[in-house]
């Protein structure tokens, strides 16, 4: 069970450049979000698109408080999983955690968390921004691409911890 896994020191799980870079882009695009709503508000009509069909075709309106709900659930969820990264040793793993692989396979975890708490972060603040063009008359906006941006945003970084643990596992010959 996870209460006989090693703890590994934070210090030692640190994140790569790339993973700083990423989580920094993330929350510009979170935050440049929060500002173009801030600035459109006042445009917006009391009726704004509230769901998407596979086609990205609008099939129900609701209130424009409806967006503030998009970045309040992205910003907790993005919590949620920050938090989750510090306890690597708690995660469900897809092979047996030993002292010999224990800090690369907590990195290869951590490092998907990341990825998934910054991409779900955008994808949150994508589907607020293509709302609030539509409701602003700007355009159809391209809610058609949400679809595909969630499967791959989050299967991709799943699919490739899942590939580099199962090799970490043959290597280790756990």
């Amino acid at each position: 069970m996870n209460a006989k896994r090693p703890k590994i020191p934070l210090e030692k799980l640190e994140k790569s450049t790339f993973e700083r870079v990423i989580s920094f882009l993330s929350m510009l695009i979170f935050l440049g979000s929060l500002a173009f709503l801030a600035l459109v508000w006042g445009d917006i009509p009391d009726r704004v698109p509230a769901h998407f069909n596979f086609s990205g075709e609008v099939t129900r309106h609701g209130s424009q408080w409806e967006l503030l709900i998009l970045p309040i659930i992205g910003l907790v969820i993005y919590l949620s999983m920050h938090l989750l990264e510090k306890y690597p040793h708690m995660h469900n793993y897809p092979i047996e955690i030993t002292e010999s692989n224990a800090e690369e396979a907590y990195k290869i975890s951590r490092s998907m968390l990341g990825m998934l708490k910054n991409t779900i972060l955008v994808i949150f603040s994508f589907i607020m921004i293509n709302a609030s063009v539509i409701a602003l008359g700007w355009g159809d906006g391209v809610a058609s691409l949400i679809l595909p941006l969630v499967f791959l945003g989050t299967g991709l970084p799943i699919i490739i911890a899942i590939v580099k643990l199962v090799k970490l596992s043959l290597r280790d010959g756990t």
